[in-house]
């Protein structure tokens, strides 16, 4: 008798940075995992014919706000991520030791999607849009965030602050500072958020070391982004990059520029991870819709296919601490797949600035698995 499979994927163009593949490759899926290919006759419970279409591993939103019903901005985890191909999501800071385990257990838990989280120094999070939290650091509930870090190692990636004039103007980078030291003793990341910044980046940057994360790096509000009066990269952002420091897109409705990030990419400076940091009031809707589209935006301004793929699957997969599991369609990886089809059209994509670009380029999601189980399919794939 042969051996028997779930799934058995057949004539899509397979891309997986992890493996530096790009190729015509069938992917075999028994269970929950991604298996090699048979060498013996075989039998599959569904074959799924993806000629025309790109398979990729499942998709990862490193950015995104999914604290569902316990604030007015976050998105329904499954709802929001699992028809888009994506089916992996990172917390950003909504919520803080005041109110993480909440978050964790009703969210977290009741979820399909993978999901681990960044947890805010503010002890309540980001929970409204009617006020930001505050980043006083005399504030932080220490003892607290210890707790959290000693009872949910699996679970949390690091510490969450945002940094600005609607955010920390009265305290100007006195956080990052204090942030930065809480972090060493918890011995985790720093995943700082700056935008409309009141001072400059190499003061910001000067704190942050290896696996510290700058989200938003394409922000373009105020005085300060990472270009210097020449319109290059500044020497303070490649030397943070050297050091180790991560740079999120985070391209979401109001914090990133195509000016800005048009000019890093022709210097040579690319985002490490793409996401979308979508909330409530964002998601499916322009500019950010899902992070399919978000892709899209980054292939508009000339960033390569192979690397725009790589900084939504292999990176945030490493930085899950979950390399060769997630965010890759190898043997043994949990079997978590985005099957899309790109479709050719012109297209003109807008940032909060009025600055346009055009693109020829979208991702349209067909087909979701998420550890070995249908998540969604397009009836038009379907049929």
């Amino acid at each position: 008798m042969g051996l028997n499979y779930n799934y058995h994927i057949i004539n899509g163009r397979v891309i997986d940075p992890f493996r530096n593949i790009d190729r015509q490759e069938d992917i075999f899926i028994r269970g929950s995992k991604i298996v090699e290919a048979p060498t013996e006759p075989f039998e599959a419970k569904e074959v799924i014919d993806a000629a025309g279409c790109l398979v990729l591993p499942g998709l990862i939103d490193f950015h995104a706000h999914l604290n569902h019903t316990h604030s007015d901005i976050g998105i329904h985890p499954d709802l929001m991520t699992l028809p888009n191909g994506v089916t992996s999501a990172v917390d950003a800071g909504s919520t803080g030791s005041a109110n993480f385990e909440g978050f964790y257990k009703n969210v977290v838990c009741a979820s399909e999607i993978t999901i681990k989280s960044f947890i805010n120094v503010s002890a309540v999070g980001i929970t409204t849009q009617r006020y930001t939290e505050d980043p006083n650091p005399e504030l932080y509930d220490a003892a607290r965030l210890h707790y959290m870090f000693e009872r949910y190692p699996h679970q949390l990636l690091g510490l969450k602050l945002r940094i600005g004039k609607p955010f920390s103007k009265e305290y100007g980078i006195t956080p990052i500072s204090d942030s930065k030291k809480l972090a060493k003793e918890l011995n985790t990341a720093l995943c700082m958020h700056v935008v409309h910044p009141g001072s400059p980046y190499s003061d910001m940057l000067s704190s942050l070391e290896n696996g510290d994360i700058l989200c938003h790096c394409f922000q373009a509000d105020g005085d300060y982004t990472i270009l210097d009066q020449n319109g290059r990269v500044q020497k303070c952002v490649r030397e943070a990059r050297e050091r180790g420091v991560i740079f999120d897109g985070a391209l979401a409705r109001a914090s990133y520029s195509f000016d800005i990030m048009q000019k890093a990419l022709d210097d040579g400076f690319m985002p490490d991870i793409i996401s979308t940091d979508a909330v409530s009031f964002t998601v499916y809707r322009p500019i950010v819709f899902n992070l399919l589209y978000t892709m899209a935006r980054c292939l508009a301004v000339k960033m390569p296919l192979l690397e725009v793929i790589r900084a939504v699957t292999a990176t945030p997969a490493r930085l899950m601490g979950m390399e060769g599991v997630l965010g890759t369609l190898g043997a043994g990886a949990l079997a978590d797949v985005a099957i899309v089809k790109i479709r050719e059209a012109p297209i003109v994509f807008q940032d909060q600035f009025g600055n346009n670009v055009s693109g020829d380029k979208l991702f349209l999601p067909q087909m979701t698995i998420k550890a070995g189980k249908t998540a969604y399919m397009n009836i038009d794939f379907a049929l």
